[in-house]
């Protein structure tokens, strides 16, 4: 499947509070708009929101030669299925048939973190490199998996928010000690919030307090860092990629996440080869951008 260089695209990014919705070009954003998840009036209303801003898009993109869908959770991209989101609560949601119905587009459907991978091996900071892993690090923590410039896609890859780090913590998965129950935002202000007699509610007053001389902040925030060090040192083992790309909320520290983290794997790494370290460049559109690119797969 090709397209044209010059093919304009709609790409939707669904998260669970809202819907990235973007007219693109490759990785040009001609325009944007964004819709609420509203997921808190349940599932079945966060499809409508998004088959909302599907039709919607398409009322005013007509010229849109395809359609891309990216969602979190077990994503069947053979079967066009959102098979389950713990985030959101839907089961087997056919989107694909869905919007193509309604739009009579193509439709390119993916994973969120796989599409904000692609993107950013395309068009941001993984450009140049053939092997490399995106890792998003915000409410949850997941990977998407390049390999010799292509996707790996499989529903269950790269969940390395669910590596046991043996934090110490419950996971909302059930089980104890993965990487999600102490670096993503959320766990970071429970950790010190528990400890702290402050009551915080960002992970930059965390780091702020961290630079104030805070040891509580200072202790939360080294757990935090030297865990995701810890899974990425095991993904380095395994699958040896040239650049790691950190994304999400918490990639907003910069160079407080950058540092220790480099500094963790260089205590670690021996023979292996390094990766370089970075922070996604495409910010919270690299979602959007790798729904267009699914999109612009779609067509023929």
């Amino acid at each position: 499947m090709t397209s044209s260089n010059q093919d304009r695209v709609i790409g939707l990014d669904v998260g669970g509070t809202e819907i990235k919705a973007g007219f693109l070009q490759g990785s040009e954003i001609v325009a944007t708009r964004r819709w609420a998840t509203e997921r808190e009036q349940g599932p079945d209303h966060a499809v409508d929101q998004i088959l909302l801003a599907a039709k919607s898009m398409h009322a005013e993109f007509p010229e849109a030669k395809a359609i891309g869908v990216v969602v979190p959770g077990v994503v069947n991209t053979k079967t066009g299925v959102a098979e389950y989101s713990e985030n959101i609560g839907w089961r087997n949601i056919p989107f694909v048939k869905m919007i193509n119905e309604l739009t009579h587009l193509p439709v390119g459907f993916a994973h969120d973190v796989r599409a904000g991978g692609i993107a950013e091996s395309l068009y941001g900071a993984g450009r140049g490199f053939a092997n490399s892993f995106f890792m998003p690090i915000g409410t949850g923590i997941a990977g998407a998996i390049i390999l010799n410039s292509e996707i790996y896609d499989d529903p269950y890859a790269g969940e390395i928010g669910h590596l046991d780090v043996n934090s110490g913590y419950m996971c909302a998965c059930g089980v104890m000690g993965c990487l999600e129950s102490i670096s993503t935002g959320p766990s970071i202000l429970r950790s010190y919030n528990s400890e702290s007699s402050n009551n915080f509610t960002s992970v930059s007053q965390v780091l702020e307090a961290m630079h104030e001389g805070d040891a509580i902040a200072m202790k939360v925030w080294k757990e935090a860092v030297d865990a995701i060090g810890f899974a990425l040192t095991a993904y380095i083992n395994i699958l040896a990629p040239e650049i790691i790309i950190l994304g999400g909320g918490v990639s907003k520290a910069g160079e407080d996440l950058l540092k220790p983290i480099s500094a963790y794997l260089d205590s670690r790494l021996t023979f292996q080869r390094r990766p370089k370290i970075a922070i996604a460049s495409l910010g919270d559109h690299a979602g959007m951008i790798g729904a267009g690119i699914f999109a612009a797969r779609r067509i023929q």
